[in-house]
């Protein structure tokens, strides 16, 4: 499987170069010597926004451009070419808020109508939005926005833009318009080798469930009607502190989860009951932070904590580079997992997960994926990932990771997949008993 892998990866790997010119548009306070672009940004998000550095493609380019102290960005690997950018968040909320949202792509004007997305009811400021571009039919705008924050993505025709804040914590509290990064799809590098996600669904020590709550086999349920999973979000002290305000990338996350466990075929709706940093420094002091951040996430949140927020599920967004080289992991379904943990960050020991919006989503869905009994590729039983596009695109739930072959959906009978790789099916299954952990 990894050779048929790399030989994927190999004809992928062309290269896809933008001609974009001149760096600079806007000034703000962490800038000298702005220069004026003579042409547009690839994509402008509302009518408010800055460009401080265009087509930057190193820490020098930001300097040329006058922003201080670039090297304490929190840029992700991998990403070759980016617009340093801000944004008048009042502003942009407003236009938001209202369902519109005008945007310019490659040099011409559109409208995104949007829709406010109702999976959670915590008055943080945080609101998450879905929608499409109007008279673009390959389109789709996915938006988390807060005081100081946007993160998100723009799907155009086969192009994907994202964007996501890059001060970490201490340094976006200062300023009221933060420093952001937009980047195409085009612009992140192919990696050369598969990063492994993980090893399947962990069995947890016996400890982790309590008597008669312990079963080998699945509860089915396969009526088609929507069912609530509470759950709870976490992070640690380093992802806390790195991020400008890591609970709009945890809802980013749990957006981007929504659109996918709210198929027709799946039917489920992800709550969330918190996101929680309340416990990040006994998190980040745990003796296994780093060899095993699923089972430290389970010390500081065990089962009883889970039940005092009312939630099902439990994921924890790590701010450490995991010493054994995959990206994340979860409690199986079978052994009643309640607990998941993601990678945020790059992984430097592989080298090949960079921990950008795409690959902290793809991640995070594959691991809640597991405590619904969704499974990998070549695995027994219906429950297995698919490949499809000719084996060039992978479904959520594939073991290897690729920036640009993994998706978000779930394989299915009805589309990406057939009797024998129905991931879908599979959480239909499960989706009671989950919802009733509380």
């Amino acid at each position: 499987m990894k050779s048929q892998l790399k030989h994927l990866s190999y004809l992928l790997a062309c290269f896809v170069a933008i001609a974009m010119v001149a760096p600079g548009v806007s000034a703000q306070n962490t800038t000298e010597d702005v220069r004026v672009s003579i042409d547009e940004p690839a994509i402008v998000i509302g009518e408010s926004m800055n460009v401080l550095a265009r087509d930057a493609t190193s820490i020098s380019d930001l300097k040329s451009s006058g922003i201080i102290e670039p090297e304490d960005l929190k840029i992700p690997k991998g990403i070759t070419r980016y617009d340093l950018v801000t944004f008048d968040h009042a502003a942009l909320n407003k236009g938001v808020q209202q369902g519109t949202l005008l945007v310019q792509i490659h040099g011409k004007d559109y409208t995104v109508d949007l829709n406010r997305m109702t999976f959670e009811n915590l008055d943080d400021g945080i609101d998450s939005f879905e929608g499409s571009i109007q008279g673009v039919k390959e389109s789709d705008v996915l938006l988390t926005t807060g005081s100081n924050v946007l993160v998100g993505s723009v799907v155009f025709n086969n192009e994907t833009f994202w964007i996501m804040p890059v001060e970490p914590r201490a340094r976006a509290e200062r300023s009221q318009s933060p420093l952001h990064i937009i980047y195409s799809s085009k612009d992140v590098e192919h990696q050369e080798e598969p990063v492994t996600i993980d090893y399947g669904p962990v069995a947890p020590e016996s400890e982790y469930s309590t008597g008669s709550d312990q079963r080998t086999e699945l509860h089915v349920d396969g009526t088609r009607q929507y069912y609530t999973v509470t759950i709870l979000v976490a992070t640690d002290n380093e992802f806390y502190q790195d991020q400008t305000n890591w609970k709009a990338i945890a809802q980013d996350i749990i957006a981007t989860a929504n659109q996918q466990f709210g198929r027709d075929d799946v039917q489920v709706s992800l709550c969330v009951m918190g996101y929680d940093d309340s416990r990040r420094i006994q998190l980040s002091n745990h003796p296994e932070i780093i060899s095993d951040p699923l089972g430290a996430f389970w010390d500081v949140y065990p089962l009883l904590d889970l039940d005092a927020w009312s939630s099902d599920l439990g994921l924890y967004l790590g701010g450490y580079d995991h010493s054994t080289g995959v990206q994340g992991a979860a409690y199986g379904f079978t052994n009643n997992g309640r607990h998941a943990w993601a990678q945020m960050v790059t992984d430097w020991d592989d080298g090949a997960y960079w921990g950008t919006t795409h690959g902290r989503r793809c991640v995070s869905i594959h691991e809640i994926g597991h405590n619904f009994n969704a499974d990998h590729e070549s695995t027994p039983g219906y429950n297995q990932a698919y490949a499809f596009n000719g084996g060039l695109t992978h479904t959520v739930m594939w073991s290897y990771y690729f920036e640009h072959l993994n998706c978000y959906e779930f394989s299915s009978d009805d589309y990406h997949g057939d009797a024998t790789h129905d991931n879908a099916r599979a959480i239909r299954e499960a989706k009671a008993w989950v919802a009733g952990y509380v």
